[in-house]
């Protein structure tokens, strides 16, 4: 059952019913009619409507950040800055952006064809859109997709994680009292079996999580012939070049990694360091960790909460065995409260590339450290994974910077800074290989809550189109000339061509 229950404590302080089959289905059945209705309004409604919700929820960002806490284990002061902070400005961002990205477009056409045509493109929604959302950041990644699909004209249904059910009714009721109708955004609570039916039901899918739990959402959308959006986590590289600041990147490989206790989809999971400076910045890593204070997440001096189950930290502990089994060992090793969901932040040096941390995504605080001769191994090191969302370069070279992240198989790249690129609301975010399909975030991001159409208007209604029947051997050789005056690499043939191009074009053909 899905339950709101406090990972320091093991509490469980609030629960909700599981929606079965039949329940999403007919959540989806009552979004469906009720969305001709939202998709008919002008946008700029929507979009007030979306303003509004960011005062709602600003006028309960405490509340809100203190259910992240209870329901995930981080730090209070974490979630309201990142989960609130990072919703307020990507709903305000998309409010603004809607509009014009909305706005219907003329197209000019290059092509001789279409010499007679106005095209216009306009965007049409998808209809109803389910959002699959995980439970590390289980406000802002949800409505990452939800608010532009939203403002898009889209009915949503959301299947949030049935670890983290309060916060997403905190973030349903804002959005209703802000005017968005109770049809058109939804939640729905349940484990996957919920997530199954809401991609039997909807007209397109967006899912965040684990890569082998969106390989099912992606088929189970092919079998319907429907799009689906999948962000799947990855195993991000952190190359540390031999002339960075080794402080400025030890503190922020150090909050990159163990914030949510480990537990970011674009958090530096293995790192490469330069040969030269590799001892000089684990004693600078080692120094930034060692501060650390691990606790629950409500208590106001904790910086790294427990992992929100016992199962997600067995994960990481049968992973950090593995690594020790081949070899590895602990550069550091911090204290913990007692608890089943509290895993010590944990600094490893001498992994084995074959071993689990190496080759895995390490959800959770576990940071492997690699020795490197240059910067060619580290980004060979970085790229030798099957997944590439992002990755982050530490360099004095800003220049040299650019150069090794366009190297780099990731979809996003920080230069100096670690996972605040899955935040920057107007960048396309969204990763390569088995990261994932499809964007989340700029304008790449309200395209995945649009169809495109093409309207093409034919000026000349009187005038029959040249290849239209009435054939015979004047047609062809007409319509030859045609194709030489349209695509002959000769300026010449081009010219002898004109008179019968002409002839086509303005001469009526027979009629049929």
């Amino acid at each position: 059952m899905p339950e709101s229950r406090d990972p320091a404590t093991g509490d469980v302080w609030k629960r909700y019913p599981v929606a079965d089959a039949e329940a999403v289905a007919a959540a989806v059945a009552r979004a469906r009619a009720a969305q001709p209705a939202w998709a008919a309004l002008p946008v700029h409604v929507r979009a007030d409507a979306i303003h509004v919700f960011t005062q709602k929820l600003l006028a309960r960002r405490q509340e809100a950040a203190l259910i992240v806490a209870r329901e995930n284990g981080k730090p209070v002061g974490e979630a309201l800055g990142v989960d609130v902070g990072v919703t307020l400005a990507l709903a305000e961002h998309f409010a603004k952006a809607a509009p014009r990205f909305l706005r219907a477009r003329w197209h000019r056409s290059t092509m001789l064809i279409a010499w007679r045509k106005r095209v216009t493109l306009v965007k049409e929604p998808h209809g109803v859109v389910g959002v699959i959302s995980p439970w590390n950041y289980p406000m802002f990644l949800p409505l990452s997709s939800a608010i532009p699909a939203l403002l898009c004209g889209n009915a949503v249904v959301n299947k949030p994680s049935e670890w983290t059910p309060s916060i997403a009714e905190l973030v349903k009721e804002c959005l209703h009292d802000a005017g968005v109708p109770a049809d058109i955004f939804q939640v729905v609570h349940g484990a996957g079996a919920a997530g199954a039916a809401l991609c039997d039901a909807v007209d397109k899918v967006f899912f965040t999580g684990s890569e082998a739990t969106g390989r099912k959402v992606a088929q189970a959308c092919a079998r319907r012939l429907i799009p689906c959006a999948l962000e799947l986590g990855g195993s991000d590289p952190a190359i540390v070049l031999a002339d960075a600041d080794l402080q400025q990147a030890a503190s922020g490989i150090a909050w990159g990694r163990f914030s949510n206790a480990g537990q970011t989809c674009v958090a530096a999971k293995r790192v490469f360091v330069e040969a030269g400076v590799y001892d000089a910045f684990l004693a600078a890593l080692t120094a930034a960790v060692r501060q650390l204070t691990v606790g629950p997440g409500t208590a106001d001096d904790t910086d790294v909460g427990p992992m929100i189950r016992p199962e997600q930290r067995a994960t990481i502990a049968a992973q950090h065995a593995d690594a020790m089994t081949r070899g590895a060992r602990e550069l550091l090793r911090l204290e913990v409260p007692p608890g089943d969901c509290y895993f010590p932040p944990t600094i490893l040096v001498d992994v084995p590339a074959d071993s689990r941390p190496m080759t895995e995504e390490t959800f959770g605080p576990l940071l492997p450290v690699t020795k490197v001769r240059d910067v060619d191994e580290a980004i060979a090191r970085a790229n030798d994974t099957t997944q590439g969302l992002s990755a982050s370069v530490w360099t004095a070279d800003v220049t040299r910077g650019i150069a090794v992240a366009q190297r780099l198989h990731t979809g996003s790249v920080l230069i100096n800074d670690a996972c605040t690129s899955a935040g920057i609301c107007d960048v396309p975010h969204g990763g390569f290989k088995a990261s994932g399909l499809g964007k989340v975030h700029g304008e790449l991001g309200l395209q995945e809550c649009v169809r495109t159409k093409a309207i093409a208007v034919d000026w000349f209604q009187a005038w029959r189109q040249p290849w239209w029947f009435g054939y015979g051997a004047q047609h062809r050789t007409d319509i030859d000339a045609f194709l030489r005056a349209a695509h002959s690499a000769s300026l010449m043939d081009r010219v002898r061509a004109l008179p019968n191009v002409l002839r086509l074009v303005f001469s009526p053909s027979r009629k049929v």
